[in-house]
């Protein structure tokens, strides 16, 4: 759970310093704001896929996403 949290949560951040460090800085920021994008869109799916119908109008947080995600998906 804490892996794919900090995956979701953290991996643009890194790869987007990353490549800011080593190739320049605006590819760097230009890969952080997508891959933030591409993450949003993984963390939706996960919330689609996972959230009951009738509890998708609250808000939740990243990690209670990949909670749910987690427990419909990989517990059975």
């Amino acid at each position: 759970m804490y892996f794919l949290y900090s995956t979701l949560t953290f991996s643009p951040l890194l790869v987007g310093i990353w490549i800011g460090y080593v190739h320049n800085i605006w590819i760097g920021i230009a890969f952080f704001l997508f891959l933030t994008l591409v993450s949003g869109v993984v963390s939706s799916k996960m919330r689609i896929n996972s959230i009951p119908y009738a509890q998708r109008e609250m808000d939740y947080s990243t990690m209670a996403i990949v909670k749910w995600y987690l427990s419909r998906s990989v517990c059975l």
